[in-house]
């Protein structure tokens, strides 16, 4: 009994320092590959294009809508408490706090993962299962350049602009919507929001979601790369991704928490 129950224990471990050792494997090939500078090549840069439109153009009907929304709820809301406090001087400081340090990357890392992020555990899954990447192999293409790269390159260049865009309609849309009911001029507002603004606010709105993102493609990559030649396999590692993400990205989130 003992036994089996180490067995069990440490076959796990293994598994799991396996899947970590992949993604930083794939980690390291992609970012020594970026210095080859592949995208330049036609047939990548076309991947590249095609991953950007699907994982940010396409997301950003979405990310507006739910900008609006929570933008106008937490911008009502902290007016209405800043104001009845007499904290007018702390309306910036606490709206670009909440909105482009919190609510911003988690908002849009979510959106990413459930549009884009499952997609390219299925994607990739299928393709091996299918034996596109024999195929590739044998036409001596490379999968790291055309496979791997222009996903991790788009998912870390979307993760940002997507979060940039939500902050922005956030703030301003949000005021329009339910703030202007509230005892502050929109000019008075936005110079708040502006003096309120420093370069660390700008770091952390590029550097969160970029990691976030890059997370959700690393382990969706991995994912999709372990599928063996059954079909069956594909829900079921697409159901580990889909945890195995969201617990690194509160690990994420904790460590940006303690800076």
């Amino acid at each position: 009994m003992s036994d089996t129950f180490v067995h069990i224990i440490g076959r796990g471990v293994l598994t799991r320092l396996a899947s970590w050792r992949l993604i930083l494997h794939l980690f390291l090939q992609a970012a020594g590959a970026f210095l080859r500078f592949p995208l330049l090549n036609h047939a990548v840069f076309r991947v590249f294009v095609r991953q950007v439109y699907f994982t940010g153009v396409q997301a950003l009907p979405l990310v507006c809508i739910a900008a609006l929304v929570i933008g106008s709820i937490l911008v009502n809301y902290l007016l209405s408490f800043l104001t009845s406090l007499n904290a007018y001087d702390r309306v910036g400081e606490f709206l670009v706090y909440v909105v482009v340090q919190e609510v911003g990357p988690i908002v849009c890392t979510l959106i990413i993962l459930l549009r884009s992020g499952t997609a390219v555990i299925s994607e990739v899954a299928l393709m091996k299962i299918s034996r596109e990447f024999d195929s590739l192999h044998f036409m001596d293409i490379d999968l790291l350049d055309y496979i791997h790269l222009p996903r991790i390159t788009a998912f870390v260049l979307c993760g940002p602009c997507l979060t940039f865009v939500f902050s922005a309609v956030a703030l301003v849309g949000g005021y329009l919507v339910l703030g202007f009911v509230h005892n502050i001029t929109f000019d008075n507002y936005v110079y708040q929001l502006v003096s309120a603004l420093n370069f660390s606010d700008f770091i952390l709105l590029i550097l969160k979601p970029a990691v976030m993102a890059l997370v959700i493609v690393l382990v969706g990559l991995q994912k999709g790369i372990e599928v063996r030649n059954s079909i069956t396999e594909v829900p079921i590692h697409l159901i580990q991704g889909m945890i195995n993400i969201i617990m690194l990205l509160i690990f994420v989130e904790l460590i940006f928490g303690m800076f």
